[in-house]
């Protein structure tokens, strides 16, 4: 599973969303043998091999100044017992029980305000995206850097989900269970969508999106006037006591993502504070222990991105840090970390040795954004440039397939062209009209209005029509626009990808 784009940049109903997720993991869960029909620094892979800001970073600087409220929740009481399935070792444990919550979310709010993590001076304002309070932050942080995709709702029109061709969910998940991790991010902006629904059955790991770091080590749990930052908020909240609790009856973790985003210059100032001081890194090792035993919830994914360079090392003694304040509380919670197709100065191996990580998440996607041309998948399984295939080739070239979580992009991109052929020279801008993602369901729907196309090279679903675009400075014109995404035939390809390579899932 990709991470979500928010409703907030598409049209698409997260209902559609969650429909495509259930039908495409089904291959995943044992129920069908084929595809499911119906560096320096590293960053985001792009077909001109610069590092580009992921989809998770974009989505967290449109969510910036959300202003979204949660009420406090009750404690967390039914603790995490693992399926009969789940073999999957977890901190060097067969997996196991883990304790429920200790706290209720009003207690761990309300001690966010004298405990640690408070902002109680300028040290506290260096964090990442979450806070709400985008006015104490330094600017530049949410400033898009340059090269970067334009970032803008899809240009799509809204596809009905009650009206629009779906992947059939008739299947049902083998009677032994999930026989890979299925690992799902859930920001804060989904949690507060009414339209939201978690398949616990085609669901190993839920992943809140997410608490920013901030560079003395501290979670963002405060805004500067003393308010709860919405990221905190929503981990606090009645709605996620509900997800975690509902998780657990069904055998499933939930996790807590933390940001620390070095995708410019305040950005990486920030990382490096953080991860160069070993005080700092004690200290948010401490704090995510903390926030996990009393929430009740089953460990952590860091979201680091890109790595500083030359800070490798440091980001190891973070994650192993992080395994040892968890093991103080117990055994067997789930420690994972993302990254890029690109590997670049991820320490993959040393990370994920004997008392770090269980497993990287891989951002297997973006591998072309709004400046790539030609114009094609975002994805690629395979073609003439680095793609898929090339990412996991290199991945178990140095790790073991079972420290391997592959994600997949459930969106596609649109682009203007010049021509409506199979990968046509990119036109995207003011007088044509910019690229934007397109999330499935409206993908779908688009697809079924002209005419669905599919490249075997790249095994990737498309399709080609015209749109009008009309500015003061060019007047109207009608360029071609080109749409490329993953359908439930492009997800099934890398899922048979997975199965074949022996990852951990996807």
């Amino acid at each position: 599973m990709s991470f979500r784009l928010s409703p907030a940049r598409s049209a698409s109903s997260s209902r559609a969303r969650i429909v495509a997720l259930a039908a495409g993991l089904l291959i995943l869960a044992g129920a069908a043998p084929t595809a499911v029909l119906g560096a320096a620094d590293p960053g985001a892979v792009s077909s001109d091999g610069a590092a580009r800001p992921t989809i998770q970073y974009e989505e967290a600087v449109a969510h910036a100044s959300d202003t979204t409220t949660f009420s406090p929740g009750d404690r967390v009481t039914v603790p995490f017992k693992p399926r009969p399935a789940d073999r999957w070792a977890v901190g060097g444990v067969s997996p196991r029980e883990l304790p429920a919550g200790r706290l209720t979310g009003r207690a761990i709010r309300d001690a966010a305000g004298s405990g640690p993590g408070a902002k109680t001076g300028p040290s506290s304002r260096t964090g990442p995206v979450g806070s709400v309070d985008v006015d104490a932050l330094d600017a530049a942080w949410f400033r898009t850097p340059v090269g970067a995709s334009p970032i803008g709702p899809a240009d799509l029109p809204y596809i009905d989900p009650t009206t629009t061709p779906t992947a059939s969910l008739a299947a049902a998940v083998d009677p032994g269970g999930l026989k890979r991790e299925v690992f799902g991010f859930l920001p804060y902006w989904e949690l507060s969508d009414s339209s939201s629904r978690l398949d616990w059955e085609k669901l190993s790991t839920v992943a809140y999106f997410g608490i920013g770091a901030a560079g003395n080590g501290d979670l963002q749990k405060t805004n500067t006037d003393g308010s709860t930052t919405v990221g905190w908020s929503g981990w606090t909240s009645s709605k996620l006591t509900s997800v975690i609790n509902a998780a657990h009856a069904s055998g499933a973790r939930v996790v807590l993502t933390i940001q620390s985003f070095a995708w410019t210059a305040a950005g990486v100032s920030h990382q490096k504070a953080l991860l160069g001081s070993p005080a700092y890194r004690a200290n948010l090792a401490r704090q995510i222990a903390a926030a996990v035993r009393d929430r009740g919830a089953d460990g952590v994914n860091l979201d680091f991105e890109p790595i500083v360079a030359t800070y490798a090392d440091e980001f190891t003694a973070l994650v192993r840090s992080i395994r040892t304040e968890l093991n103080r509380v117990a055994a067997g919670y789930q420690v994972t970390f993302d990254t890029t197709g690109w590997i670049g100065n991820y320490p993959i191996e040393n990370a994920t040795a004997a008392g770090g990580a269980d497993a990287v998440v891989i951002m297997g996607y973006d591998y072309r954004t709004g400046a790539s041309t030609p114009v094609g998948s975002v994805a690629p399984l395979g073609g003439p440039t680095y793609d898929i295939g090339d990412t996991v080739a290199s991945y178990v070239s140095r790790i073991p397939a079972s420290k391997i979580i592959l994600g997949v992009p459930y969106y596609g991109r649109a682009w203007s062209t010049d021509t409506s052929a199979l990968h046509a020279k990119n036109i995207s801008g003011t007088q044509y009209g910019a690229s934007t993602t397109v999330v499935y369901g409206t993908a779908i729907g688009f697809a079924a209005d002209h005419g669905r196309k599919w490249d075997p090279t790249e095994g990737v679903a498309w399709t080609a029509y015209r749109r009008q675009n009309c500015t003061a400075a060019y007047g109207c014109v009608n360029p071609w626009r080109e749409l490329y995404y993953d359908d439930a035939q492009a997800l099934g390809l890398k899922y048979d990808l997975i199965n074949r390579a022996g990852l951990r899932g996807a």
